[in-house]
């Protein structure tokens, strides 16, 4: 599903006070609000007294370029000690409202609105809260640089209400809840947005423009005339997880062996903050068990590693923080740990972060005397801001594991041009240690030149990395290389079309070579993309690609169709199709790497009948054929053929209370006198209960069965592959629990 659009465009500009509409070129003030606003006080067109300051004049963002909002739209602002409140009352055909029960921050598709914060002020970051019309909540952090991060929770109360000419949403943000500096009044940066998916629409006030690169500088200026303060938070999580397990394991001479288990874990997390801006975080024994695995990826024949996002909640929090252009610090490297702490927050235009944590599990791929041997790990960055959505900024990562060490530092900058043109600018280097007294340095280097605006976009990166650059805790696949890109877009508008949206032509170039100039591969990609309303999209494209791998060099194209649509409230779908050139990077013994024909399907679909269900499929079909007899074998036959689907259907008693089930299968077929794999397959069952009423305390209750194509024979045992799914290699049943104590 394209989340893009439903991120572009959400609710800020905290009011209130009932008097005329606030116009965006004046700095908007928020009126104290004489008690807390209720949702039926809006219902049915009425607006009661103290309402706040409202705001009306939403403009279109996209199709249009500043043409009033098609549907009628007001938001509502105000404040008490405690709180901002925002009430949106959206007008439209209540059977035309699409509002499902979903997972929090899963409403990608429904109808919504969205406040954005900038709570410092500062042009480059924004709180976010969504909300679709039946309050279901989807919170986020905006940064001009790094884009969204939706791993952010907080906690924040929002209701919803479709009604006989459209509906009412109102969100209640705690101030505990956002970090600002304590003054005699707060001047932030605000917008608010309403989304209509059927017509593509994101409306917003004040008017934000694409013709400009840039969001949140775009936001009007909101005063609140009163000193308020985030106030005491001090927040207490303790959490523990029972786990019954049977399991496939593997003695010291890897023997395996069927091992039953039962294990049960508690630990706390805690937050507290200091003068109002600066947050420490506290763990012992976090809370790093996973309810749910990863979404499916192809990773059979790919030449590098292949990213997997972050799901712990210790490392999700604040991760921002920590970000700079060159991933340096990819938190999923730590795998173990047992205690940490982190610093997060701003002084004044400085941006703070600092991380120091263990793990456990550092040594356990050494050999000699630190095999095993738990890591000590650090992260310090600090940034600062300057001009108008400008800043520079530095980065240190430290990991030991006995004598094996990683250090790496960093400087970066951003630096805005103008209205459309960013520079982006990284240069890191590292050091490493090994015992014997082996040491080696590395560098890294990388500028980003970027032009934002409503029909030409184009992004330009070059990047050099030396062969011994290595960064223990960062996802940097490649180094020895030098390395341009750059790609380049065009859309044509057509705000008056009844269904086209836009459409145009995109151009990507990539080119890299080693450190002594030789060429290791180029790719050029040109397509065409039509954009209908309702998030209906169609592209097409072709590549032209070289590639020098082992001893020589392969010349490759190929071409890709893909669709996706939002159109039926009840229904989203995507598909692609991929057909190109690609090399066997693990061929047969005795065989040299050599050129097959790809071929890759994907279909992602979300299938909702009611507003309660929600059936989620995703389906990948991956195979590569000779292209030419080789090794006795005729053309097109199969090398490797890998096929993955993933099932998810959720039910939602309420907005809290969810079952789950999901079920995913791995398959792969594999040729092993073509290819060095093996024929598997794997079929893992999820169930799962949960009841999650808000971020931090949740009940999960839930059952899990991992069956493949093994079995044990024989005493001692050895293991075998079948050709069905013989042996359960993983079943666990598993209680998880968790509370939130705010002080």
């Amino acid at each position: 599903m394209n989340k893009r659009p439903f991120l572009n465009a959400f609710l800020s500009v905290l009011l209130a006070g009932a008097g005329a509409p606030a116009l965006a070129e004046e700095a908007l003030k928020i009126p104290r609000a004489t008690h807390a606003p209720k949702l039926e006080d809006f219902v049915g067109g009425g607006v009661p007294a103290g309402a706040g300051v409202e705001v009306s004049d939403f403009r279109q963002n996209t199709p249009g370029d500043g043409e009033p909002a098609s549907l009628q739209t007001k938001a509502y602002l105000s404040y008490d000690d405690k709180n901002i409140y925002v009430v949106f009352v959206c007008k439209d055909d209540p059977k035309l409202v699409r509002a499902h029960l979903t997972p929090r921050d899963k409403i990608f598709g429904d109808e919504g609105v969205q406040v954005f914060i900038d709570t410092f002020h500062d042009k480059q970051r924004a709180y976010v809260f969504s909300a679709n019309p039946l309050g279901v909540q989807m919170d986020s952090k905006l940064t001009e640089s790094l884009g969204y991060d939706f791993n952010y929770d907080t906690q924040w109360t929002s209701d919803g209400r479709v009604t006989d000419d459209g509906y009412v949403v109102r969100i209640e943000i705690p101030f505990k809840s956002l970090r600002f500096e304590k003054g005699q009044q707060q001047n932030w940066g605000i917008a608010v947005n309403r989304i209509i998916p059927r017509s593509n629409e994101f409306s917003y006030w004040p008017f934000i423009t694409k013709r400009k690169e840039g969001f949140i500088p775009q936001f009007a200026e909101a005063k609140i005339e009163d000193s308020i303060s985030p106030g005491r938070n001090i927040q207490v999580i303790p959490h523990v997880s029972y786990r019954n397990t049977r399991t496939l394991e593997f003695d010291g001479l890897n023997n395996p062996f069927i091992e039953h288990s039962q294990r049960t874990e508690v630990g706390v997390d805690a937050k507290f903050v200091l003068h109002d801006a600066l947050a420490i975080d506290l763990t012992v024994n976090p809370d790093f068990s996973e309810v749910e695995s990863d979404e499916p990826q192809v990773i059979v024949n790919k030449r590098y590693e292949v990213q997997f996002p972050e799901k712990r909640p210790f490392f999700l929090e604040n991760a921002d923080f920590f970000g700079t252009p060159v991933n340096l610090f990819f938190s999923r490297r730590i795998d173990d740990p047992k205690y940490g702490a982190r610093l997060t927050g701003r002084v004044g235009r400085w941006a703070l972060g600092g991380l120091v944590i263990d793990d456990e599990q550092a040594g356990a791929f050494l050999t000699g005397p630190d095999a095993g041997k738990t890591g000590q790990i650090a992260v310090a960055r600090v940034q600062r801001d300057f001009g108008v959505q400008s800043n520079f900024g530095g980065l240190l990562t430290s990991r030991t594991v006995g004598d094996h060490e990683n250090q790496v530092y960093s400087l970066d900058m951003r630096y805005k041009l103008n209205d459309n043109w960013v520079l982006t600018g990284q240069a890191a280097g590292s050091r490493s240690a090994e015992p014997g007294n082996i040491s080696y340095d590395g560098s890294m280097y990388f500028l980003e030149a970027t032009r934002g605006g409503r029909n030409f976009t184009y992004d330009g990166q070059y990047i050099s990395i030396s062969p011994n650059f290595q960064t223990n805790l960062g996802f940097v696949p490649r180094t020895d290389i030098k390395q341009l890109y750059q790609t380049a877009t065009y859309l044509w508008q057509f705000p008056e079309a009844p269904w086209l949206v836009s459409a145009g032509p995109n151009l990507t170039a990539i080119k890299t070579w080693n450190q002594d100039g030789d060429v290791q591969d180029w790719s050029l990609d040109a397509g065409f993309t039509i954009n209908g309303s309702a998030y209906t999209t169609f592209k097409a494209g072709l590549t032209d690609a070289y590639e020098f791998y082992g001893i020589r060099g392969f010349k490759k194209n190929g071409y890709s169709l893909s669709a996706s649509t939002e159109w039926l409230s009840w229904l989203t779908a995507s598909a692609s199709f991929t057909q190109s050139d690609a090399i066997n990077y693990i061929p047969a013994a005795g065989l040299d790497p050599f050129l097959g024909d790809a071929r890759q399907f994907d279909l992602t679909f979300t299938f909702s009948p009611l507003a309660q269900l929600r059936v989620n499929q995703s389906f990948i079909w991956d195979q590569l054929r000779t292209r030419a007899p080789i090794a006795g074998f005729p053309e097109d036959t199969s090398i490797y053929r890998n096929t993955l689907s993933r099932t998810k259907v959720t039910y939602r008693f309420s907005r809290f209370i969810s079952a789950h089930v999901i079920f995913d299968y791995n398959t792969l077929d594999a040729e092993d006198d073509l290819i060095a794999l093996d024929h598997s397959k794997r079929l893992t069952s999820d169930i799962l209960f949960s009841y999650t009423p808000t971020p931090g305390t949740a009940l999960y209750v839930g059952y899990a069965d991992r069956q493949e194509n093994l079995r044990l024979f024989g005493n001692p045992a050895v293991l075998q592959s079948t050709d069905d799914l013989s042996l359960h290699t993983g079943k666990q049943f598993y209680v998880k629990w968790s509370y939130l104590f705010k002080y």
